[in-house]
């Protein structure tokens, strides 16, 4: 089996309050957290069919954050920041064990339900990093507009370094650099969508084979 495990972020250094937020409501996606897997498992499957739909796998992460915060009003706040990156984690995991029926390259099984909650963490973080660049501020606000524009890259670079360095230990985000936003406009649109940022995120990591590259060579491809 393979390894995984969200990467930590550098002993001192705080991650964004909402991040941390996530990554410790999903810290079960640990190997030893084999029990609580079970049960969240029989809590996000309510229909017992063995598959988890978009819309399961999106109702079971609200779910979880509202049960973890103690408090529905502020589990749905952070489910609903880190929404748009549910369906990156969620096609990469669909995709990640051999299909065993017709419906297994649609649904998330429960033997790819571990892999499912680690991608989570790691495209969240991600999703963090965008949102971060996107708009120039820190967080979603209202000069978001999903796509980064070379500008903007240019612009936020240095944070992108710094949380390399720090809170998103991930390979390209340490090495960043302005030739980075060609590499990752795969369609040369001018913009980088999140699709593209996850990609071009996905696949240093798998390159360089680090524990969460291969726990992400497992799964689909993220340009889907």
């Amino acid at each position: 089996d393979l390894e995984i495990e969200h990467q930590a972020a550098e002993e001192g250094v705080a991650l964004p309050s909402e991040l941390d937020t996530f990554l410790r409501a999903f810290a079960f996606a640990a190997p030893s957290e084999a029990v609580r897997r079970e049960e969240a498992w029989r809590l996000w499957d309510p229909n017992g069919n063995g598959y988890l739909s978009l819309a399961e796998v999106d109702l079971g992460v609200k779910m979880t954050l509202q049960s973890f915060l103690k408090d529905a009003g502020a589990g749905e706040a952070v489910w609903r920041r880190f929404r748009p990156s549910f369906i990156r984690a969620f096609n990469d995991a669909k995709d990640a064990a051999a299909a065993a029926s017709s419906l297994s390259d649609d649904y998330v099984t429960k033997g790819e339900f571990r892999l499912l909650l680690s991608y989570l963490g790691y495209y969240a973080t991600w999703f963090e990093v965008f949102a971060m660049v996107d708009g120039c501020s820190d967080g979603t606000t209202a000069t978001d507009d999903r796509r980064i524009s070379r500008e903007e890259w240019e612009e936020g670079i240095e944070k992108v370094v710094a949380a390399g360095l720090s809170w998103a230990p991930y390979v390209a985000l340490r090495s960043a650099t302005s030739a980075s936003f060609d590499e990752m406009d795969s369609n040369g649109g001018g913009y980088v969508l999140l699709i593209e940022f996850c990609a071009w995120l996905k696949a240093a990591e798998v390159e360089a084979a680090t524990p969460a590259g291969l726990a992400l060579a497992a799964g689909g491809d993220a340009t889907r």
